[in-house]
């Protein structure tokens, strides 16, 4: 199987619209769209898989700071359709999502759902430790 690796474009929208869909995120194209906007006016980059011309995968490499924490990497958004999982599609986007961090921050981290315990288990045996688990808060303004 022959995967390429490239930037996010316009078109891979819908695609990505598809994957989120996958794991769970409705969320509209319009909507997807902005937050596809943002994150790139934002410093961020998106990464594309695909096998055979077909959009199988993507990740986000955003950059965040924090009083105590200090810059971090951060690798957002990682989703591989459920056919290509297993197939290294995830471990090659990680990969250059961390290369694209690497030039920035000195340390990656990811978030993953405490439900998902195989993307647990994908991030370990990438050499990621776990360091800590918290709730999430969130409220509409």
């Amino acid at each position: 199987m022959d995967i390429k690796y490239r930037n996010f474009n316009e078109s891979d929208s819908k695609f990505i619209k598809s994957l989120m869909y996958e794991l769970g995120y409705s969320v509209s194209e319009k909507e997807l769209i902005s937050n596809i906007h943002e994150i790139l006016y934002r410093g961020g980059a998106i990464f594309i898989a695909e096998v055979d011309s077909r959009v199988v995968g993507c990740v986000c490499s955003v950059i965040d700071a924090r009083v105590a924490e200090g810059i971090y990497g951060e690798l957002v958004s990682l989703v591989v359709s459920e056919k290509f999982r297993g197939s290294g599609v995830g471990k090659g986007l990680v990969r250059i999502g961390e290369k694209w961090i690497a030039e920035r921050a000195k340390k990656i981290r990811v978030r993953a759902n405490s439900i998902r315990s195989e993307a647990h288990v994908f991030y370990e045996n990438l050499g990621y430790k776990e360091t800590k688990s918290q709730k999430i808060f969130i409220k509409n303004v």
